[in-house]
């Protein structure tokens, strides 16, 4: 929870650590979590994790927010389900996709 709200961190290398897959797991998700297009944008976006994919350091914040993003909606996109997670995330009753 700490390494997901934390916006000073601005790289942290865990390659070497004995972390184990549960721990690599949690901070994962802490970087980048799929689940909804609000948990992707609450995702720590300032901090580059060396063993994360797609993070790296010599990206901006902005730029690593927008390939998480892209990340996001290219995945549903092969699923064919985009337009069921928006309708789901925005409110069907505003919007319908």
């Amino acid at each position: 929870q700490a390494l997901k709200q934390n916006t000073n961190l601005q790289a942290l290398e865990l390659d070497g650590n004995n972390i184990t897959s549960n721990g690599f797991e949690k901070m994962s998700t802490a970087i980048y979590d799929p689940s909804s297009l609000s948990a992707v944008e609450s995702c720590n976006h300032t901090c580059s994790v060396d063993r994360v994919e797609g993070n790296e350091y010599v990206m901006t914040p902005r730029q690593r927010r927008n390939q998480k993003l892209y990340k996001l909606l290219s995945t549903r996109h092969l699923g064919g389900s985009n337009a069921r997670h928006l309708n789901a995330e925005l409110g069907e009753e505003k919007y319908t996709i």
